[in-house]
């Protein structure tokens, strides 16, 4: 039986992605779990396999076709069976009727994707006038662009109050009316006010700022549907942030212990994403998201640990951290690591993140506000550790130090909980060996 290719969704956000290239021609076999195509999204590049074993035909999306989520793009059918013909996607969007003057030929009606014709339609916007940035599918960023730079038609001045002999003379010496002040009735021009406009001297023109040499930098999928996701993440979810400061000492005898006894690099990045999955085993709703009005706690705890690549910011997910060895969790943030900056993350790799780790202390920063995962319910933002001078019983005592900062969405917790969640998340740091017994 044939099977459908679609764009796959790598995201709970996800809209669209686009189709970089194919990896396997129409005609060609190709086997299930093989590599058939490579897709961008706002989260990575990654590469897409064979859903099933069979002849690739009807591909339908070329190279650089931007596709919504859930649109057939191809059929695999198998050896001896007949290619089905070509069917609509669930996504086609709805044709957008647009009138034309009685005896104009009537305009082809570009491809548009459901959201863009939504947008386009509230908008009153003629999508003909879009012309898409990828491929040739109208997509929503296409017209939102669109709307950012139309230019607004300025109304007409309206009359200005004259009396003929003031529009005659003002018309004979080339005089606009709209730059004479009137002393007649309602503001009304006379003659002598166009006489006396026209022996004033001319005004002295400003200066005009000298233009600033600036360039455009070019834009990847990636950063510009992360921008826009940030931005929707933080004009739409109520954020607030709760600050800590813990002692660093036992984390880092801890690091020191487990990088002893075993093999793999252990970074303090592992240590915390340990500690985190135990501290979300006991506050569920920090795991959790909002979700259409509701408050939905996962099951899972799959810890996304935020990463700067060339492109941008990628999260790769550990998936059910709070059931693995710290040995294997520093073996698959490795993993995850090199293959995000390599560009070669899985779809599986990139999805069902339920809360996100940025770690900024490699780079000297002390503290930072991060901006929430959607739909995740918070995000934790981590410090360098650095020695200070603290009081400790009355006196003066120099301890290694790190700042925490817990962003979290109101909707799903509020001020009581994630402070209970943050205290438990510090001792379980300042006492991490006795916890983990």
């Amino acid at each position: 039986m044939a099977k459908n290719v679609i764009m796959p969704a790598l995201g709970m956000a996800q809209e669209t992605g686009i189709l970089l290239q194919w990896l396997r021609q129409p005609g060609e076999i190709v086997t299930k779990g093989e590599a058939l195509m490579e897709v961008e999204t706002d989260k990575a590049t990654v590469e897409i396999e064979a859903p099933a074993s069979g002849m690739l035909q009807n591909v339908t999306a070329a190279a650089g076709d931007e596709v919504p989520v859930g649109q057939i793009i191809a059929v695999i059918v198998a050896p001896g069976e007949a290619s089905p013909p070509p069917q609509a996607s669930p996504a086609q969007p709805p044709q957008i009727v647009t009138s034309v003057a009685a005896g104009d030929p009537p305009a082809k009606s570009p491809s548009v994707s459901p959201v863009a014709a939504r947008i386009a339609a509230e908008n009153n916007i003629d999508v003909r006038e879009i012309t898409p940035q990828y491929g040739t599918r109208v997509q929503k960023a296409d017209v939102l662009a669109w709307l950012e730079t139309a230019r607004v038609v300025p109304t007409a001045s309206p009359r200005v109050l004259a009396s003929p002999k003031a529009r005659r003379l003002a018309a004979e010496i080339g005089l606009d009316l709209a730059l004479v002040a009137g002393s007649g009735p309602a503001g009304a021009v006379s003659a002598a006010d166009v006489t006396a406009a026209a022996a004033a001297p001319p005004p002295t023109p400003a200066a005009v700022p000298t233009a600033v040499d600036a360039a455009t930098l070019p834009m990847n999928n990636i950063w510009r549907v992360a921008a826009r996701r940030v931005t929707d993440s933080w004009t739409t979810t109520p954020h607030f942030y709760l600050n800590r400061e813990v002692d660093a000492g036992q984390l880092i005898a801890w690091r020191q212990a487990a990088q002893a006894r075993l093999a793999e690099k252990i970074t303090f990045t592992d240590l915390l994403t340990k500690l985190l999955a135990l501290t979300l085993s006991q506050y569920p709703r920090l795991n959790g998201m909002w979700r259409d009005g509701d408050i939905v706690l996962n099951e899972e705890i799959n810890i996304g640990l935020a990463v700067a690549i060339e492109a941008g910011l990628t999260v790769p997910v550990i998936r059910r951290a709070n059931q693995l060895s710290l040995q294997e969790l520093a073996r698959q943030r490795q993993t995850l690591v090199a293959k995000a900056q390599a560009g070669k993350l899985s779809a599986q790799e990139l999805s069902d993140g339920t809360f996100t780790i940025s770690n900024l202390g490699m780079y000297g920063i002390d503290s930072f506000s991060p901006i929430i995962n959607p739909p995740q319910a918070a995000i934790l933002a981590v410090g360098r550790i650095a020695e200070r001078v603290v009081a400790v019983n009355g006196r003066p005592v120099v301890q290694p130090r790190m700042a925490l900062t817990l962003s979290c969405d109101h909707r799903v917790v509020d001020g009581a909980g994630g402070a209970q969640f943050m205290q438990t998340l510090v001792e379980f740091i300042e006492e991490p060996l006795r916890t983990l017994k």
